[in-house]
């Protein structure tokens, strides 16, 4: 049996979405997208890592072109603040081969791969339903259309989850990030304090801040035209819990919230990054509470999952964005080594799913590390103090964005 001419319905019109679809069509199935939303998605998210060799991986494989813009990255900083001193102490750096890029550049990149029209925007998918040899997807409204597979790549809140693994729930992990960005013109002076080709690190008592800069939505990287993009990782206020998985969207998250995070930069961040910070307008704020999800398997029956409908990881990792186009890579060799939709599902869920569940684990190490058990960050005066806690905090992973140099 081949799977060429199989009929592939795919549940979320993301990037993980869209990657997945790329390499079943590449495969000669006929894929159907099915997207809630309309329009393009390029207000979902913001800075997107890829490490240079999955960057190259993707552009040897088809996935993205060779020129597509991003933001190159060296280096990797850790600030302390020290005084008053405007920009603080960098207590350590190490090296980090990093590309960023823009969350809808890249998901515009994926999705124009798309042919004919298999991308339907505006359809809502209420359940899916596994059918022996195949399965129905139902939308809104009761129209049913069955597949030879479908795939789930809705996201960390997906409906999909629930139906290869019963009961699942993405669990809190007791702390939020708040994110915000705005254009590179905007940067508080001196503009030069400011490191476009490193990934400036900010760390305090029971959090981080990270600093990054990606291209614009119009795909321009060249200096002056490209985007700001900041992240805190730190516990909201007391009182206030996110058990129930959610995000907020910006022009929606609220005073107490706003108060919260204008007096924590104001009191931990060095001056110069706390007027960064600041200078997101309170209206583009956005808030996303920290979840993450174990899988025992990523598919059942003729139903998987991809990206964030699979494994959560912690955004530490800055894995998400890159372990959804890893899923797709997966799925893109898996259909080239086997002929079957059972031997092709075996060899993806072995791969992906111990791989999504191992960042999960070093996920929540870093998350005890920098967020839930921060150490005294001023007392770390060597770098071998910070190569001491990194080796402590990985426990014998290895992670990109994580580097000790002697090792």
């Amino acid at each position: 049996m081949s799977i060429a001419s199989s009929r592939v319905g795919i549940v979320g019109g993301s990037f993980a979405g869209c990657a997945i679809a790329h390499a079943l069509q590449r495969a000669g199935c006929d894929v159907t997208i099915f997207e809630r939303t309309r329009g393009e998605l390029r207000d979902r998210g913001a800075a997107v890592g890829i490490p240079i060799a999955l960057r190259d991986e993707l552009v040897a494989n088809g996935f993205i072109a060779a020129d597509m813009p991003v933001c190159p990255f060296h280096e990797r900083t850790w600030i302390v603040r020290d005084g008053e001193t405007d920009a603080g102490r960098t207590a350590w750096k190490h090296p980090l081969p990093l590309v960023v890029n823009n969350w809808g550049v890249l998901w515009w990149e994926l999705r124009k791969k798309i042919a004919g029209h298999g991308y339907r925007e505006g359809s809502n998918v209420v359940e899916v339903i596994n059918d022996g040899d195949g399965a129905v997807v139902v939308l809104e409204g009761g129209t049913r259309e069955r597949f030879d597979l479908v795939v789930g790549a809705d996201g960390y809140r997906s409906k999909v989850r629930p139906i290869v693994q019963a009961e699942s729930r993405p669990t809190y992990a007791g702390y939020v990030l708040f994110r915000g960005n705005f254009p590179e013109e905007m940067l508080p002076t001196p503009q030069s304090t400011y490191r476009t080709d490193a990934l400036q690190t900010v760390v305090f008592p029971g959090g981080h801040g990270v600093f990054s800069t990606m291209p614009s939505f119009k795909g321009r990287s060249d200096t002056g035209n490209r985007i700001i993009n900041w992240t805190i990782h730190t516990k909201p206020p007391k009182g206030m819990s996110f058990e129930d998985p959610t995000s907020v969207p910006p022009g929606l998250v609220n005073d107490a919230l706003i108060a919260h995070y204008r007096e924590l930069v104001q009191t931990h961040f060095p001056p110069y990054f706390a007027r960064v910070v600041l200078t997101t307008e309170t209206q583009y704020l956005f808030l996303q509470p920290i979840y993450d999800q174990t899988m025992t398997s990523y598919v059942s029956g003729r139903v998987v999952l991809a990206g964030d409908a699979a494994t959560i990881t912690r955004p530490h990792t800055a894995s998400g964005g890159a372990k959804a186009l890893e899923d797709a890579l997966a799925f893109d060799r898996a259909c080239r080594t086997h002929d079957t939709w059972d031997t092709i599902l075996a060899a993806y869920d072995s791969e992906r799913c111990a791989a999504g569940n191992r960042l999960v684990e070093i996920g929540r190490r870093l998350g005890r590390a920098q967020v839930e058990e921060t150490p005294d960050w001023a007392s770390m005066t060597t770098a071998s103090d910070w190569e001491a806690w990194t080796r402590e905090m990985l426990g014998g992973h290895k992670l990109y964005v994580n580097v000790i140099d002697k090792d």
